[in-house]
């Protein structure tokens, strides 16, 4: 079994922008961080043109992926899963700066023993 963190992770400082006013002055306004979403992006991952999907596979990956959007900050996976979402990570390319987190946090996600309790991504 493997745990992958699921927090959401800084790509981009948010950036500051100037709103008129009624009365004339000009407020700065910090705009929010762009966050790197792990469960949107494992999502996307499983469904790569790459994998040239059947439909059993399709509804396999499609369980994954909605176990994994169910999941709090992490989530357990059993082998055959966490190997799914792997192999969809070595065929997909593309990737850049921003997306090196995610692949350390799905290739170097530590392997767990069974009989561990799971924390229910507390």
């Amino acid at each position: 079994m493997r745990k992958i963190s699921l927090i959401p992770y800084k790509i981009a400082e948010g950036p500051m922008q100037r709103i008129p006013q009624p009365d004339g002055t000009i407020k700065e306004v910090k705009l929010p961080d762009m966050m790197f979403d792990m469960k949107r992006s494992i999502g996307n991952v499983l469904f790569i043109p790459e994998l040239n999907l059947d439909i059993r596979a399709a509804i396999e990956h499609d369980r994954i992926a909605r176990k994994v959007e169910a999941a709090g900050d992490e989530v357990v996976l059993e082998e055959a899963e966490y190997a799914k979402i792997k192999t969809a990570m070595d065929l997909f390319k593309g990737y850049g700066r921003k997306d090196l987190e995610f692949i350390h946090r799905i290739r170097d996600a530590p392997e767990i023993d069974a009989n561990t309790p799971d924390t229910g991504g507390k």
